[in-house]
Parts: C-alpha cells; structure tokens; sequence
C-alpha cells in the first residue's frame, strides 16, 4: 500500500504510460464508437479469468492511475470498457462477467432494477468516512435504504467559451449565463457536445424542468429540450455536435467555435473560463458499484477501495482535472493548482452551485436516447 505521505512519489512513477480520459480521446476518431470498439475486443474467452479484479468501466478509464494500490497488491486488473451507460447497461444485463462497474449517479437505480448491482457492504469500504458526504449520500445512489455506489470523480457539464470573442460576458462581469446559447451574436460559434445525458438535460434544465426529479422527466419535457436544439441547429446557431472533448478543445482553440457545452477539463485545457451561469451548472458524480454475480468479491472491494483512496484523489486531480469524493486528496495540491482546474478548494460549495440530474423512468430514456440520436442525425 502506498502510504499518502509519499503521493508525489506515487504520481511521478504513475505518470509515464498514463492513459487517461484526455489522451484517450485524442486518439479516437469519435468517443462513443471507438470505446464500443475497445468493449467488442474484450473476449472473456479470449482472456481467461484468471483471478484478477475484472472492472467495466467508461473508455478512457481504463488508467493504472485510478487503481495505483490494487495494483501495488494484486498486479494490473481486468480491464473492459464501454462507450456510454446504456451500452454498459445493456452488456450487463446480456451476462457479461465483471466484478465492479463504473457508471454515473443518475444511472444507478436504473442498473439496479436492471439486475445488474448488489448492495456494497459498508464495513469493507476502507475510506467511507473519508468522503464528502454531499457526494456519498446521494439520493440517486442509494435504492431501499442501501447504497449501490461507491463516488470517485465527480465534475460539472456548463459551456466553455472565449471571452476575447465573447466580450459582452464574463466572469468578472458576474453576468454568466445559459443565454448565450440562443444569443445571436453567437451565430455559427456554438459547439455541442454530443450527448443526451449531458449537452440535453443542461438544455432541459435552462427551459425549467426539474432535472433531479425523475419524474419530471417526461417526453414532453424530452420534446422541449430536443426541439429547442432542433431550432437552433435549423437556425445556424450550432455550428456542430461534437463526438469528443478532444475535438471540442482544438475548435475552440483555433476559433472554429466560440463557446461549447463540455465538462470541466476542457477548460482546464484551453484556459478559457467555465461558465458558472446564473442558472446553476448540471453536477454529475462517477463511481464504482459491485456487479451483482461477482465470483471476486475480495478483489473487487480492493478495487473499489483503490478508487476511492487519497492516492486516487490526488492523481485524479493532478493529472485529470476532476474532483474525487475523497478530501484527503486535495491537499495534494495548492488552491491555485484546483482553482486552474475549475475545482474548487471547497467541493461543498462547489456542488452546490449545481444540481444533479437524475435518469427518467425506463421508458422515458430509451425516448431520449432514440430523439436525441434522431435529432443529432438531422431529423
């Protein structure tokens, strides 16, 4: 076990060969179908289990960095990935193995009526205490009184925007908000990111539904949010919708875009500011559960407390960018070094700036999924 005392240590010897969400990106074509890609390669025939920890999680996350002490005790775990939640879901469901998962917080409830999760076993989770509890106990996380999920990184999905260009808003004008999605002014310059858990539950919540209610959630609130991007796609208003953060981080660089809905570590990347707009951020947690048939379960509780350990916490913000549940970590680094990061020195009252959204019922988020593909294909 790496003692926390020697973390500069552990993240220099874990930096070379890192993989993480960034660089994963930059080297896919698009996020969703080259992380599908990565997922469809796994063969549990080809890769006999061998006892290790199998952990199924986003592409990208895939990152010795996350699990730095299970893999001082134990070696390298199994890795698979997929593309997005439903994708992960669905393989769940269709009996592929693995000991821990990594989805998001509004999924959960939807994996555990799915049957897919097992409750976690709070007296095994080493660091428990150690979270913030805000993120610990979300209502989205626990289902009969019973916590399924296990926080790690934790971020927010706003607008990144280039305020040379952009002169009429900025932080210090204390004037940030979500209208400048529709503001004329940005006719052409507008990035979208493509993603209907992110890019269309942040325009849901502009139009004023209630995202953390799931039933608020309706189709109609669905068509609303859908149709307002249809409108300002027909109108030129959205230049395009991008399938990865890589993309989006180099059309803002090169002016292509002016301002692009992304997640924190795009600005960290361009140094341009991450709207904290009157209107709130959307917050979004991700986290390990434990795979309802899991042979490992040993291995698997190591796993998960790898993740969620002060060793983790400290990489996860120095070389990701995101916030951890753990607070230990943020020692490892100045108030200057998470303020770059758009992470604030106090994630209390970073959080809660935003809200957390929650999945509708079943029925409503394969409508989603099905308007959303719809709409960003051009119908």
């Amino acid at each position: 076990m790496v003692k926390f005392d020697e973390t500069k240590k552990f993240l220099d010897r874990l930096h070379d060969g890192k993989l993480n969400r960034r660089s994963f990106m930059k080297g896919m074509g698009a996020a969703g179908l080259a992380a599908v890609s990565t997922s469809l390669l796994y063969s549990q025939t080809a890769h006999a289990y061998e006892g290790a920890a199998r952990v199924f999680l986003w592409g990208g996350y895939d990152d010795p960095g996350l699990f730095g002490p299970y893999i001082e005790k134990h070696g390298d775990p199994e890795y698979a990935t997929f593309g997005d939640a439903e994708e992960g879901l669905k393989k769940l469901k269709a009996g592929f193995e693995q000991d821990v998962a990594w989805p998001c917080q509004g999924e959960i409830k939807r994996w555990v009526r799915g049957g897919v999760l097992q409750p976690l076993d709070i007296s095994r989770m080493e660091h428990w205490d150690d979270m913030f509890p805000e993120i610990r106990d979300l209502p989205s996380g626990i289902v009969n009184g019973e916590h399924y999920f296990a926080p790690v990184d934790w971020g927010d999905t706003s607008l990144t925007y280039n305020t040379a260009k952009i002169d009429w808003m900025s932080p210090a004008q204390g004037n940030e908000s979500l209208t400048l999605m529709e503001d004329p002014r940005l006719k052409g310059k507008l990035g979208i990111l493509n993603s209907a858990a992110d890019s269309l539950y942040v325009m849901m919540h502009y139009l004023g539904t209630d995202i953390t209610k799931s039933e608020s959630l309706t189709k109609e609130a669905i068509d609303q949010g859908i149709n307002k991007y249809r409108e300002l796609r027909d109108n030129g208003q959205i230049l395009t919708f991008f399938d990865d953060t890589a993309s989006i981080a180099e059309a803002l660089g090169n002016e292509e875009v002016w301002a692009a809905m992304t997640w924190n570590e795009t600005s960290w990347e361009t140094g341009m500011p991450f709207m904290k707009p009157k209107e709130r951020t959307m917050n979004w947690v991700c986290g390990v559960a434990l795979c309802a048939n899991t042979p490992n379960i040993d291995k698997a509780y190591d796993l998960m407390n790898a993740a969620t350990s002060p060793e983790t916490s400290a990489y996860l913000l120095s070389e990701w960018g995101y916030g951890h549940s753990n607070k230990k970590g943020f020692s490892a680094l100045t108030a200057a070094e998470l303020d770059e990061r758009g992470v604030a020195s106090n994630p209390v009252e970073h959080l809660a700036n935003g809200v957390f959204s929650v999945m509708p019922s079943d029925e409503n988020a394969d409508y989603m999924e099905a308007q959303w593909a719809e709409m960003v294909a051009g119908g």
